[in-house]
């Protein structure tokens, strides 16, 4: 179990899992929570959510979170190894960190990221200082990524980024790539464009 349970210490880590109905979920679910019971850095919380659509979710669980860094894990992926949350916290500086996944080892910064064009990765590569922190757009569901980290990236500048596999990310039938109908993806789109017009 992680180190701090009590209510009134401060972990270094907050993980949100923000979870939602979808198939095998409670499979996932416990392969996230046991990948987490065997990480080497405990001093951690975990924040588990259910609160409407995905960016409402997640920020239910950033807003619950007490820890100095919140690390957002969502419902179907996991930590790659033991040492992936000491390699997070070792890392931290500044306001947000990105960190490679087996899908994507290297990422890295692109200037129209508000286009789609996202090299940095799933939400589950992101962790970020818990100071006020910034909040999905609840409108978006498929690019809420790609808006989240233009805009932290025009307030705070380009993240540090990790090049190690830190994340598994689950890939299948369940993602929002192939939920959300092409209107639906339209639809953000065009949002998200006139948001950055």
């Amino acid at each position: 179990m992680p180190k701090n349970m009590d209510k009134n210490i401060r972990p270094k880590l907050s993980v949100v899992i923000p979870i939602h109905n979808m198939q095998n979920g409670a499979n996932f679910l416990w392969e996230s929570i046991n990948a987490l019971m065997e990480q080497s850095f405990q001093d951690f919380e975990i924040v588990i959510v259910k609160e409407g659509k995905m960016a409402e979710n997640t920020n239910a669980g950033i807003k619950r979170a007490r820890g100095e860094l919140i690390k957002i894990l969502y419902l179907d992926d996991r930590l790659a190894h033991k040492d992936a949350l000491k390699d997070i916290v070792e890392a931290f500086k500044g306001h947000w960190l990105i960190t490679g996944t087996d899908d994507n080892p290297y990422p890295y910064w692109t200037p129209d990221i508000q286009t789609g064009n996202n090299k940095l990765g799933s939400p589950s590569a992101l962790t970020i200082l818990n100071d006020n922190p910034m909040l999905f757009d609840e409108n978006m569901s498929w690019l809420l990524d790609c808006d989240y980290y233009k805009r932290m990236y025009d307030k705070y500048g380009e993240p540090v980024i990790i090049n190690e596999d830190n994340v598994i990310i689950g890939k299948g039938s369940h993602q929002m790539t192939h939920i959300l109908t092409g209107e639906d993806k339209r639809s953000e789109e065009e949002y998200i464009n006139k948001k950055y017009a």
